[in-house]
């Protein structure tokens, strides 16, 4: 396998893992270490010893992105939309199993302050868009970067989800990798 030249900068969005009461499905707890390790590979397929990742830090997909980068080597950024507690209730708790909880706790006191950029938006929908808007203008930072995104592949219409930044990514003319749930 032919592997692709490292960015400066990696991004990642994706699926929170789903809630117990979630009717459709998108990324169930049995589909985590799939992603898990799907992930870790695009990590290691696109990135040198100087790429910096960034990522909130949701249940799922963005703390697994996280985990496999820092397993890599990589310095990763964490930026969430509002205070850590009120977007561990909104966007990391609810789950019973995968201790998302401890580890969203973990990878905030593993992070050193100045790679934790906490927005201090309200706490609603559009904090979200805000959020994938600065992770990506700090990735344009760096001249290129690679959007990694764990998607199902249906745009449920709304800003701030993955499907909306994906395509913010594309207009930007950044390289896309969908890994599909």
């Amino acid at each position: 396998m032919q592997q692709i030249s490292p960015v400066a900068a990696l991004v990642f969005t994706g699926h929170m893992i789903d809630l117990p009461d979630r009717k459709a499905q998108r990324f169930p707890p049995k589909a985590e270490p799939e992603a898990a390790a799907a992930i870790a590979k695009a990590i290691k397929n696109h990135t040198s010893k100087n790429t910096i990742g960034y990522a909130s830090a949701a249940r799922g997909g963005d703390i697994l992105f996280h985990e496999a980068a820092r397993f890599h080597g990589l310095q990763t950024v964490v930026v969430i939309p509002f205070a850590p507690a009120e977007f561990v209730k909104a966007s990391v708790a609810g789950v019973t199993n995968g201790k998302w909880v401890e580890r969203f706790w973990q990878l905030w006191e593993a992070t050193p302050i100045k790679q934790r950029m906490v927005l201090g938006l309200p706490v609603n929908d559009a904090a979200f868009a805000d959020c994938n808007a600065k992770l990506l203008s700090l990735a344009n930072e760096y001249g290129t970067y690679r959007l990694i995104a764990l998607w199902d592949g249906k745009d449920e219409g709304g800003i701030g989800g993955t499907a909306h930044m994906i395509e913010t990514a594309k207009a930007q003319s950044a390289d896309v990798e969908v890994i599909a749930v």
